[in-house]
């Protein structure tokens, strides 16, 4: 008899073990492709004793692995949750009478439900990214599935959970493509927006739905470059100081600051937007500057801002010295080609009274010996003619 009595404990623990985590009846569930929402339900279940607080262990696994446990009270018979729909999706259901109780070893998979989806699988949507900019609007990309012919068209639909009492998912309606890249891009002004959900769907029945969600939208926050707006440079120390975005606190941002000089570095400030840089001595500097949202994408660099820094005494003294030796000797050069420069400008005059005596002396040069003889007896008896006349 004592040998029955361990077995006989064993055997109703698993009887009590079995009924405190029976599933419930009557479980059926849905998909909302727009939202990306799969909505459980079931009816209550009698708990196993007056002493149980019956509640319900509900859980989902995504590609086999478990995505996390959820509770709810025993009034609640319904259970809803995002889900990647493209991917694949389980979820179980259990009653429970411990809340403490999140252990998922006791799941087995004939006690899980396969979420059957639309569509044919390879066909939907892959390589969604969405970035969230200055948190006015929102641009998503994604391509075209592998298994999805090539005039194959998609809509993009959006959801926010906190217009949840609406149950409605709004299209986006400005959808483009450039061969398998697709983009859509729409408006999300919302400051404090905790979760979104994206939904590509195909415009035939036979292509699959694929969805996006994230749990923190902030990570999808990009900013635009910033820019400086002033800067200041006292001995070896540059003042930097770059705008934030418009319409945001100080604290909203985290920055890079990348300075180049004759090394490269980048220096991380969390929420301020301006610092002071010690600089090298004699070394051109450049600097630029990004921003970061909180866990979201960094901004692009801004434009580059140049510093140049004072050339040293040695370059000071040598400039000094050829500065003077290369204009001595473009003076130099100058003074030498002045007058041909002038003669150029202002041709020479020729002297008419050295012409006429140089044509004189060649004539006389030029007349025979007999004439000039002749010229000489001439002379002389004009010179003796008036003595015989005295006679």
């Amino acid at each position: 008899m004592e040998v029955w009595v361990p077995l006989l404990i064993a055997l109703a623990g698993a009887v009590i073990r079995e009924a405190l985590f029976a599933r419930p009846p009557n479980i059926t569930y849905s998909i909302d492709e727009e939202t990306c929402n799969l909505h459980v339900r079931w009816l209550p279940a009698e708990p196993p004793s007056s002493n149980c607080t019956q509640q319900y262990k509900v859980g989902m696994r995504i590609n086999g692995s478990w995505n996390g446990l959820t509770f709810l009270v025993h009034k609640e018979t319904f259970w809803t949750e995002a889900v990647p729909v493209g991917e694949k999706v389980d979820f179980g259901v259990k009653t429970t009478c411990d809340s403490n109780d999140i252990e998922t070893a006791d799941w087995n998979d004939d006690e899980t439900f396969h979420v059957v989806q639309n569509g044919t699988a390879g066909t939907g949507a892959k390589n969604i990214n969405c970035i969230w900019w200055n948190k006015k609007s929102m641009e998503c990309s994604w391509n075209s599935g592998g298994k999805a012919s090539s005039d194959t068209s998609y809509k993009l639909s959006y959801w926010l959970p906190l217009e949840d009492g609406q149950n409605k998912a709004k299209q986006c309606r400005n959808v483009t493509r450039k061969e398998s890249e697709f983009r859509c891009r729409f408006d999300l002004d919302f400051h404090h927006l905790a979760r979104i959900h994206i939904s590509v769907q195909g415009k035939s029945a036979n292509i699959q739905t694929t969805c996006f969600i994230t749990e923190s939208v902030n990570s999808l926050v990009k900013f635009d470059p910033p820019s400086f707006t002033d800067h200041s440079k006292n001995r070896n120390e540059m003042f930097l100081q770059w705008n934030k975005p418009v319409g945001f606190s100080d604290s909203c941002c985290d920055s890079e600051v990348e300075v180049n000089s004759s090394k490269s570095e980048i220096k991380h400030f969390k929420h301020t937007y301006s610092t002071t840089i010690p600089l090298e001595p004699n070394v051109q500097h450049s600097f630029r500057v990004r921003i970061q949202s909180e866990k979201g994408h960094w901004s692009d660099w801004s434009d580059v801002l140049f510093d140049s820094s004072p050339p040293s005494t040695t370059s000071t003294y040598l400039w000094l010295i050829l500065i003077p030796l290369c204009v001595a000797l473009l003076l130099v050069i100058l003074l030498i080609y002045l007058k041909r420069i002038k003669l150029l400008i202002f041709p020479k005059i020729p002297d008419p009274g050295k012409i006429l005596k140089d044509v004189f002396e060649e004539q006389i040069e030029n007349q025979p010996a007999h004439e000039t003889v002749n010229n000489d007896e001439t002379h002389s008896l004009m010179l003796v003619e008036p003595a015989g006349n005295e006679k």
